[in-house]
């Protein structure tokens, strides 16, 4: 077993360490509704196979903006992961929020943004990533679901939470920077960079998507399905997946 030892972050964050069963993203966002937690607050799971994060942020930004922050922890993700693991580890990106090695899902990246606003900004919101490192060894029937995979599997098995979590936590931080000082071009360029070739979009949200055309200025997909173009939008693509994840 994998000793747990305690993160460490930068100053501007302040870590809170959770019990194996509770879920940071639904931790995280109900506190931030309450007032109990703010900018900068990163709710971490005590679970060594998994390393899942929530962080909160107070966006300042209108909410139409608030999905680019999706895109910023993908690729804030495939730096600090691409600085530990083997080069040959190839990790890319299925829109809205998948992130693959090997062309096998490893994780999501999942946004929730508070219903209260001031001046068209929203109070707060809540992101996460959910990243699965080593694989679920009381399952019956591995391998069963071709599009999954773990880290462990990729190659990475002697990396550990902690170090996964300590180098995205500030490879994220910077990221956020980064996108507050030179705007989301940028993340869009290197993102798209990444994208997956086989597979851009995730199951289920592809099942009727001929083409996948790129993102436009607020990450929403731009398509083409039956020779016509389309949108999709982001958050209503995120929660889709999110109740695919849950109901799977």
């Amino acid at each position: 077993m994998v000793k747990d030892i305690t993160p460490t972050f930068p100053p501007l964050l302040s870590g809170h360490g959770l019990a194996k069963d509770k879920v940071p993203m639904n931790w995280a966002r109900s506190r931030a509704g309450k007032g109990k937690l703010g900018a900068g607050d990163l709710v971490w799971s005590r679970q060594t196979d998994y390393m899942r994060y929530a962080l909160v942020l107070e966006p300042d930004v209108p909410r139409h903006r608030c999905g680019e922050m999706v895109f910023v922890a993908m690729t804030a993700f495939g730096d600090a992961a691409g600085a530990l693991i083997p080069p040959e580890v190839a990790i890319t990106y299925q829109w809205p929020g998948c992130i693959l090695m090997n062309e096998g899902q490893i994780g999501y990246v999942d946004l929730i943004i508070a219903e209260e606003e001031a001046d068209g900004v929203p109070d707060w919101m809540v992101l996460s990533i959910d990243i699965q490192m080593k694989p679920d060894f009381e399952d019956l029937n591995p391998g069963e679901n071709y599009h999954q995979t773990t880290m462990w599997d990729e190659g990475c098995g002697d990396m550990t939470r902690t170090e996964l979590l300590e180098s995205t936590a500030r490879h994220t931080l910077n990221a956020i920077h980064n996108w507050s000082e030179d705007g989301f071009r940028p993340v869009h360029e290197q993102w798209t960079g990444r994208l997956s070739k086989e597979n851009p979009v995730a199951v289920p949200i592809s099942s009727d998507i001929d083409r996948f055309i790129g993102l436009d200025e607020s990450g929403n997909a731009l398509v083409s399905a039956d020779e016509k173009n389309s949108d999709i939008n982001l958050f209503e693509a995120l929660s889709a997946l999110r109740s695919h994840r849950q109901n799977g």
